[in-house]
């Protein structure tokens, strides 16, 4: 009776261990297809911004957070990143967290990134995780997307994509 016991929670472990994963992956780790005229953006005055305006570069779009570890540690390789390639691709961090909080942290890091904030939660995109970026060609079509931290190489990887 114990083994057939064992047999019966250990396969019912695996099976929602299973369940969890795809649950998890769909959820989370799979991000929406977003084109540039979906997300509603304003500057850090508060003027609204349409994305399509970055169309005729290829375009790099972060969505973070200042509360997300994951997303400042990724700062400096894409400021890295930005300076290599200068004018010849734009570099925009969206997050949907309060204005004042993004200019804070906009004064107080040295990067020269374009600052947008989401007019809605992210969430409201499907974006669940942080950091996650779209990379949009100069036609404005997003090729690529990832949701896990990217250092240098991975961004000129992904840049060499859209350009």
């Amino acid at each position: 009776m114990e083994k057939k016991s064992f047999w019966t929670g250990y396969l019912t472990g695996i099976a929602v261990f299973i369940i969890t994963a795809v649950i998890l992956y769909f959820n989370f780790l799979t991000q929406p297809d977003l084109s540039l005229s979906q997300v509603e953006t304003q500057d850090l005055k508060g003027t609204k911004v349409n994305l399509e305006n970055y169309i005729g570069k290829p375009l790099v779009v972060n969505y973070w957070a200042i509360w997300c570890a994951p997303c400042r540690a990724e700062f400096p390789e894409f400021e890295k990143t930005k300076q290599q390639y200068g004018e010849e691709v734009n570099f925009i961090m969206i997050s949907d967290e309060p204005i004042e909080k993004i200019t804070k942290f906009s004064q107080s890091n040295p990067y020269t990134f374009t600052y947008l904030k989401s007019s809605k939660d992210l969430s409201s995109y499907g974006i669940n995780t942080r950091p996650t970026t779209y990379f949009y060609n100069s036609k404005g079509i997003l090729v690529a997307k990832e949701t896990a931290s990217l250092d240098a190489t991975k961004l000129n990887e992904m840049i060499k994509k859209i350009k």
